[in-house]
């Protein structure tokens, strides 16, 4: 418990900003790659949802333009 007490009487307001400074600087560009990757899979998931669509239209779509008659 004295360690911890210790090691928070070290800290001062200048300690406290430069950390605050270098954690902001080097998470700035994380928000950024974040939404271009998820860009990315977005674009790639509805790429996958449209051949499976055109599968579905070949495999389960034959019948569909038959005429019924009853």
């Amino acid at each position: 418990m004295q360690e911890i007490i210790q090691f928070l009487n070290e800290f001062n307001i200048q300690n406290i900003l430069s950390m605050g400074l270098i954690m902001w600087y080097f998470t700035n560009d994380i928000k950024k790659e974040l939404k271009t990757s998820i860009d990315s899979l977005d674009k790639d998931v509805r790429q996958m949802n449209t051949r499976a669509s055109r599968l579905e239209g070949t495999v389960y779509g034959k019948g569909v333009y038959e005429k019924i008659d009853e």
